[in-house]
C-alpha cells in the first residue's frame, strides 16, 4: 500500500511540474555581416568584433588583417571590439598564453560608442573606425554601412 501511495505521490508531482517549465525564447534570428575595423587610419591585425542584443547570447567574430566576417543577430545590436596582445604569463600555467584587450575603452564594455542596425534582407557590411584620441563619444560614432 505504501508503495502505491508512493507511486501516486511521484506521478501528481510530474504532472503538476510539467506545466511550470518556463517558456524558452526562440533563438535569434541571424544575418551574414562583415567589414573592416581599422584604429587609428591602420587595419586591425587581430581582435574580436562582439554583436551584443539584451537577452541573447553575443555572437563573436574574429578579426583577422582588418576584417571579419559571419552571422550576427538581426536587429539593433552595440557593438564591442576587442584587440588583443600577448599579455604576461601566468604564474600558475606559465606555458599557458594569456592576451590583454589594448582597445580604447569606448569601444568595449556596456557604454560602446558603436552600435549597428544588422538587417534580415539587405547586405550588411559595416566599417568600424575608431581612434586611440580620446574624444566625446556619440551614438553610432565611427559606424558606416556600405550599400
Amino acid at each position: 500500500m505504501d508503495r502505491f501511495r508512493l507511486a501516486v505521490c511521484i506521478g501528481l508531482m510530474i504532472f503538476w511540474n510539467a506545466g511550470c517549465t518556463p517558456e524558452r525564447e526562440p533563438p535569434a534570428e541571424a544575418s551574414k555581416v562583415k567589414g573592416t575595423v581599422s584604429l587609428d587610419g591602420k587595419p586591425v591585425p587581430t581582435g574580436e568584433v562582439h554583436f551584443v542584443q539584451i537577452g541573447v547570447p553575443p555572437a563573436v567574430l574574429n578579426i583577422k588583417d582588418g576584417s571579419f566576417e559571419g552571422d550576427a543577430p538581426t536587429g539593433d545590436n552595440q557593438v564591442e571590439i576587442f584587440i588583443y596582445v600577448e599579455g604576461p604569463p601566468n604564474p600558475r600555467y606559465p606555458e599557458t598564453p594569456t592576451k590583454t584587450n589594448v582597445s580604447p575603452e569606448k569601444y568595449w564594455g556596456p557604454k560602446t560608442a558603436l552600435k549597428a542596425d544588422v538587417s534580415p534582407t539587405e547586405p550588411n557590411e559595416f566599417k568600424f573606425e575608431m581612434s586611440s584620441k580620446e574624444s566625446r563619444s556619440v551614438p553610432d560614432a565611427g559606424v558606416t554601412k556600405r550599400k
